[in-house]
């Protein structure tokens, strides 16, 4: 090795030529390492522009709140919400959309938290994104954002519309805990109340039925107990599968290793009977093995057994007959229309040992879901063509 060179100067100390020369390199390293590292930090933030009248934009969203500091805020929160959510539904993100999706914000601290979304299936491709959120500014960032943009995560990935069940389940199921368990509240109330809805006619659902929030507590805790048994992506592929096959038994006995939806109905009433434990626990795997070798000619003994296990139970949802149809009607389709906005709707209150639910005035959300299904005929099969179909999902807000 060389004998470092130094530089002597009257009156001056000298200098090692080399030491310096590697400091400076190993300075000049870390300066663009620390750059690098701000690029890459600044590269995963979406570019936020505020425009005159207080109105933010994103690559994917417009958003107008009461202010710009707000705006801002739940633009930063959907995109965010768009790409993580998606990676976890999805396992990848979502190719960047046609449109932008507009979001109004009306967020007040008296509010039910609420939303609703309406966009238009076009080759498979979901356009005109137009979306209303509503609520405390904490609940509209924790619940109903993540909601909404469930919403149009699921549509953009399926190109068409989902079973009602599947997608409010899904959505809900990423909400706040505080917003979670009020659905878990409701629903022993539905399901003890002959408000439960069996599950061969749930699958079949394209609209919101008239009788629409134990379809929303019913729908999550379905999509919880098979994001349990398996994952969100798993989940995904479920719901694809029962689609693309028109045949939900197939689908079920694929991916969950259940006979029928008969079997899934008594495994997933066992389950909310213990519960709602997590899977894996020890608390539900008999039942699981039980169900899994079981015939579908055992669902009357299950349903005495249920019938028995819980006190009050002759409300609780009707199973269906081991010989219902297998598959859902072919071709059904979401065709709800009306007001998107997100009014409040539904408030849960308490009075002493009692959960009480009132509906909203007639123009809120709720009812104008439930009004729509009031006055079709009943049939919920239509037209397998939905380019230029107006699309509607919703969250009706519930309250304490």
């Amino acid at each position: 090795m060389s004998r470092p060179t130094t530089r002597p100067n009257a009156g001056f100390r000298s200098v090692t030529v080399p030491r310096l020369r590697a400091i400076s390199i190993l300075h000049i390293a870390a300066i663009l390492a620390a750059f690098g590292s701000m690029a890459a930090d600044y590269g995963s933030r979406p570019r936020i522009v505020t425009a005159p009248d207080g109105s933010c934009r994103s690559q994917h969203f417009v958003v107008q709140a009461a202010s710009p500091e707000f705006s801002r805020q739940v633009c930063a929160e959907a995109e965010r919400f768009r790409r993580e959510l998606a990676i976890e539904w999805l396992g990848h993100e979502l190719p960047p959309w046609q449109d932008l999706c507009k979001i109004r914000v009306n967020a007040g601290q008296s509010l039910g938290a609420g939303g609703a979304t309406s966009f238009t299936f076009i080759n498979g491709q979901p356009r005109g994104w137009d979306m209303e959120i509503q609520g405390s500014q904490a609940r509209i960032l924790d619940s109903v954002l993540p909601h909404e943009v469930t919403h149009t995560i699921m549509a953009t990935h399926f190109g068409r519309p989902l079973p009602r069940w599947a997608d409010e389940g899904a959505a809900t199921s990423v909400e706040d805990t505080s917003e979670r368990s009020k659905q878990d509240k409701l629903l022993i109330q539905f399901l003890t109340s002959n408000r439960g809805i069996a599950f061969n006619q749930m699958f079949a659902m394209k609209e919101y039925p008239r009788d629409i929030l134990p379809l929303y507590s019913q729908g999550y805790s379905l999509a919880r107990y098979c994001i349990a048994r398996g994952g969100k992506r798993k989940f995904v592929e479920y719901v694809g599968d029962g689609m693309k096959w028109n045949n939900w038994t197939a689908a079920t006995q694929k991916h969950y290793q259940l006979n029928s939806l008969s079997d899934l109905q008594v495994t997933w009433l066992d389950w909310v009977r213990q519960g709602s434990p997590e899977i894996g626990s020890g608390i539900e795997s008999g039942i699981e093995l039980a169900m899994d070798t079981q015939p579908a000619t055992s669902v009357g003994s299950e349903r005495e057994r249920w019938d028995a296990t819980v006190a009050g139970a002759s409300g609780l949802v009707p199973l269906p007959s081991p010989v219902a149809p297998r598959s859902q009607p072919r071709g059904a389709r979401n065709n709800a229309s009306g007001s998107r906005a997100p009014i409040r709707n539904a408030i849960l209150s308490t009075d002493g040992n009692n959960t009480i639910l009132s509906t909203s005035p007639s123009n809120g959300w709720y009812s104008r879901r439930r009004d729509e299904a009031a006055n079709r005929t009943g049939n919920t099969t239509t037209s397998t063509n939905t380019a230029g179909t107006k699309q509607h999902v919703g969250r009706p807000s519930i309250m304490r």
